[in-house]
Formats: C-alpha cells, structure tokens, sequence
C-alpha cells in the first residue's frame, strides 16, 4: 500500500506513461486510467460510515496528514476489491485518486456520494465553458434526456433525448459543432469537456472534465500538471460557492423591529411548466435531486414547497410557478443544494433555464 504523497504522485504518473505507450503501440487506452474525483465533504473523515450499500471501507492514515488510503470491498464473497486515495487538504473539497477501471469506480462513487454530508460537485454547462478558457478544447460530451415530462407532453419540435461524444484532434471542429447544435435550438448542454495542456510541443495531460467532478487523464507526462489543474477546478467552485452562500437568508433582531439579510435565488424557465407534475419529481427524495418535500400552500398557477436537502437534512423553501421559480436557502444550509438543483434542471428538463440573484445571472 502507498504510505505517502510522493509515492501517490509517482505511481500515477507511471500509469499515466504506460497509458501513453500503450497509445502509441496499440492505438487504443488502457483500462486503468488516472482518475480524480473531486467530492463536496460536509464532514469529518472518521463521520465516513464503514459499511454501506454492499461495501465495506478500511481508510488508513499514511504518512502524510492529509492523505488517507482507502481500502474497500464488497461484502460478497469473490467481488472486486480495490483502493483509492482520499486527500483532504482542502477542508470541504476532497480528492478521491484512483488508478482501477472506471466502471468500478462509477459504481461505487454513485453509491458513496450519496451518504448523508458526503456529495459530487454540481458543474452545470457554463461552469465547464469557463473550464475550457483555461486550456484548449479538443471534444465534449452531451448528454441530455426528458425525466419529468413524458412524450406525451412535449410538443412535435421538442427534443426528449439527445447523447453525443466528440473528440478532435484540434479545438476547430468542437467549437464548430457546438455552435451548430446551439443555432439550431439543440439542448447544447455539455456534460463533460475534454482539455489538452501543451507546454513545448509536449502534452502535459489530456484531461476529461465531467459535470460531477470527476476527472480523468487520457493521456500525458506530468502529474504535478494534472493535480494544479484539479486544484484550479476546486478554487472556480469554492469562489462560486462562497458567492452563493453569501445570499443565505436570515432574520436579524434589530431595534424596533426584525431585518432580512440574503436573498432568493429565481430560476428563469425557457418556457412554461406543468408544476404539479415538476414538483411530484423534484421533491421525491430519490436522485438526482436528492429533495423531499410538502406543498403547503398552492392556487392554478403557484406552488409553495418546505423541503428538506436529503444531502445534508437542511431545510429549503421553493416557490414554484410555470416560468418560474424561487429558491430559500436559509442561513448555514449548504449551498451546493444550488448547484445540483439547477444542474439537474438543465440536464433533465430544460436546457435553457437560467438562475439568477438580484445582480443577474449567477453563471
């Protein structure tokens, strides 16, 4: 087992170079690519349960502070067994490395950041958009389908389902297609985005950044260039983050009298809802929401929700109208609430939805 950081950060690279060859031997990836899940932490590392949904976790301390080996399981007999690398140097923002095969990984990391305080990040489109000014853009994915309306609801030019991948070898045919998509009224919503890093003529990384945070390292040469970048992601969603919590709303005892600090957040529709049926799915507790909720108050065209966060059990009150709705985050609820709320929004029902404060929109 890696005891240290040096240790992490050589055997990722080897994989990295390996990965490389193999590219250039064979033309095709290894299976065990360089993987870094970026996580939303509203807890402690010994809160971490050691049992659930079919795992079992063994984290052990190394000889870094901040980086723990995680040991997992699966309580059955003859199943897999592998190991990921949890840094906790930032406090609220985790990084999960791992070397297995994805399909490991996706499985247990769609279970595990579904525990209580423990969840993904929440990039919606733009926030990837931002991602690529950074780098030079060389592919995306989309993946967009219509979870709260059936067919039957929509109208015969509307679209219920669309999935696409492109990698290019330059940033020209990416930016292309996208355009034509997003011209022609397409759901252009990028779920993930694919970055080349080249310093010299030589590739750094080529990395894949998906909207949940994960990302993945197709090829390179330097992975000290490879966790900067993370880090990067980390510091844009942080930044955004403390602007949005900095709008919590809160009631403040002054003389004569009560204060509101904070304001709502409005989620612009692109067009007109069905809010009974929007509600029914948003606020069933299950994912990818991850709300519950009670309607206490509604007429035609108005509904009034108090909902609990199922990620971290706070409260929540959202007004929900046909183009519209208004969401309280009261003070000390976590922000990220915002960011998969409206990601979901975007990904699942409309891809046009805007979400604004009171200065315009938040991305």
């Amino acid at each position: 087992m890696i005891k240290s950081r040096s240790e992490l950060h050589s055997q990722m690279e080897h994989t990295m170079n390996a990965n490389l060859r193999s590219l250039e031997d064979n033309g095709e990836y290894v299976d065990y690519n360089v993987k870094t899940n970026i996580i939303e932490s509203n807890c402690k590392v010994d809160s971490i349960p050691s049992k659930f949904d079919g795992y079992i976790l063994d984290i052990r301390p190394t000889d870094d502070k901040f980086l723990y080996a995680m040991m997992v399981k699966k309580e059955r007999e003859g199943q897999e067994k592998f190991v990921l690398y949890l840094d906790t140097f930032f406090d609220r923002y985790w990084k999960l490395y791992n070397m297995e095969k994805s399909e490991t990984i996706n499985k247990f990391m769609d279970k595990f950041t579904n525990l209580l305080s423990i969840d993904s990040l929440w990039m919606p489109h733009q926030m990837l958009t931002d991602i690529e000014k950074k780098l030079e853009n060389v592919g995306f994915s989309i993946k967009f389908k219509q979870e709260v309306f059936g067919e039957d609801d929509l109208g015969d030019d509307e679209i219920s389902q669309l999935t696409m991948r492109l990698w290019s070898k330059g940033s020209k045919p990416s930016k292309q297609l996208f355009e034509l998509l997003r011209n022609n009224n397409f759901p252009a919503i990028k779920t993930s985005t694919r970055l080349i890093n080249r310093k010299d003529s030589e590739i750094k990384f080529l990395d894949e950044v998906f909207f949940d945070g994960k990302v993945t390292v197709n090829k390179g040469t330097d992975i000290e260039e490879h966790i900067q970048f993370v880090d990067e992601i980390i510091d844009d969603y942080s930044f955004k983050m403390n602007q949005i919590e900095e709008k919590r709303m809160s009631l403040e005892e002054i003389d004569g009298g009560f204060r509101i600090n904070g304001n709502p957040f409005e989620l612009k529709f692109s067009k007109k809802h069905n809010i009974e049926k929007l509600s029914e799915r948003m606020i069933n507790s299950t994912k990818p929401f991850r709300l519950w909720g009670i309607t206490h108050d509604r007429t035609n065209d108005f509904l009034r929700i108090s909902g609990v966060d199922t990620h971290t059990g706070d409260n929540f009150s959202l007004d929900l109208m046909p183009e519209y709705a208004r969401l309280y985050l009261p003070e000390k609820a976590c922000g990220n609430l915002v960011f998969r709320l409206y990601t979901n929004i975007q990904q699942y029902l409309d891809p046009g939805v805007i979400i604004c404060d009171e200065h315009g929109s938040i991305f």
